[in-house]
């Protein structure tokens, strides 16, 4: 049992008798300790700032420290560290009241005949701290997902959101409750509408940050710059950078002109569909990889004309894949775009929900998935869903 790591126990204690006991018990356990000693308290804070223990086993009658003062001033210190009291006073409101203050456990000096009678306190002190510090980790995580998520719900287009000309509908349902994929639309001065499309590789709350990122660059370029392929060309650079391949995001950004007639668009490894009524499509996509892989690529823009005021936009991220059918399988981007084909003659909504409607039977290993549509509108009341 000796060759698993020692645990470290810093010990106040002014008695010879008691540290030489202490060795002794400590000595004969099956389990590794390791003993530092100090005999006062001032001493002992002194200690904490070099190492930190597993846990401290304190007298509280010390030259420098008396009672409970020892146990609140050592804590004040500690932090997190688990304290056992090693006492020989057998008053059992003092005992109470240290537990009470926060000591893990009190152990009576003359009540121990075996080493377990002091390591199974000192163990069970240690492991209790453990769970609660990693209990306060996790939910510091789930805390800062839950952050995350709202942030990343808030930079998503609101629904109430109207563009002239145009009816829109878009949804993000992310794996974890921070996730890699976004949508965004944007009315420039001009009268062009931006959009784009987005998907970070994996999912959580490291890719939710890139994804954060990859937003406000793209917002901040778009309002300097009408080029798609020049926009994703800066930002792969700025992403190449900071990512350092860690990262990729695919991406499908286009502005639609003020009249609402014609496409221009850039494409980094993300297609995205124009269903016409007749329900032919037309593929907008391009050979330029993601983004956040080569930082010397330029991104080409491509212009779809005089398509578009009959026709709907589609995009989606590939976690849609595995939720446009219940059965489990291989899913292929042209069964996503025929279900959209499918529902194509009714409300944007209607579509959306089409392609999310099996996304609560996937399980628990899906990916982010996200759909954003475009149509013109119907009449002057731009209608959103």
């Amino acid at each position: 049992m000796k060759d698993t790591p020692s645990r470290f126990i810093l010990m106040v204690e002014d008695s010879l008798d008691d540290i030489e006991a202490v060795r002794r018990w400590l000595a004969k356990s099956e389990s590794a300790y390791e003993l530092q000693v100090t005999e006062t308290l001032g001493a002992a804070i002194e200690a904490l700032a070099s190492r930190i223990p597993d846990l401290i086993l304190l007298d509280l009658n010390l030259p420098d420290s008396h009672g409970l003062e020892s146990l609140n001033r050592i804590q004040a210190v500690a932090k997190d560290v688990p304290i056992v009291v090693f006492s020989g006073h057998a008053d059992r409101s003092i005992a109470i009241h240290a537990v009470r203050s926060g000591a893990e456990d009190y152990v009576l000096k003359d009540e121990v005949a075996s080493p377990e009678h002091l390591t199974r306190p000192i163990d069970l002190a240690i492991e209790r701290c453990r769970r609660r510090l990693a209990e306060k980790s996790l939910l510091g995580f789930h805390n800062q997902l839950a952050l995350a998520h709202r942030i990343q719900q808030m930079l998503l287009p609101d629904p109430s959101d109207r563009f002239s000309g145009i009816q829109w509908c878009g949804r993000c349902e992310p794996a974890d409750q921070a996730g890699g994929d976004f949508y965004d639309l944007m009315e420039l001065p001009d009268g062009r509408l931006a959009f784009v499309i987005a998907d970070v590789s994996g999912h959580g709350l490291v890719p939710a940050m890139v994804m954060m990122e990859t937003r406000a660059i793209l917002r901040a370029m778009a309002m300097m710059c009408d080029d798609p392929g020049t926009i994703l060309s800066n930002a792969n650079k700025i992403l190449c950078r900071d990512v350092q391949l860690r990262y990729f995001v695919t991406m499908f950004l286009g502005f639609l002109c003020p009249e609402r007639k014609t496409i221009r668009y850039a494409s980094a490894g993300h297609p995205a569909y124009v269903i016409s009524a007749d329900a032919s499509v037309c593929v907008l996509s391009s050979k330029e990889p993601p983004l956040g892989i080569v930082d010397t690529l330029s991104y080409v823009t491509h212009q779809v004309a005089s398509r578009f005021p009959e026709s709907t936009l589609l995009m989606f991220t590939d976690g849609i894949l595995d939720s446009v059918s219940p059965d489990a399988g291989y899913q292929s981007f042209d069964q996503v775009v025929d279900k959209a084909v499918r529902c194509n003659d009714g409300a944007l909504e209607d579509v959306i929900d089409s392609l999310f409607e099996n996304i609560q039977h996937i399980g628990a290993d899906r990916d982010d998935c996200t759909a954003l549509l475009l149509r013109a509108a119907v009449d002057e009341v731009n209608a959103v869903c």
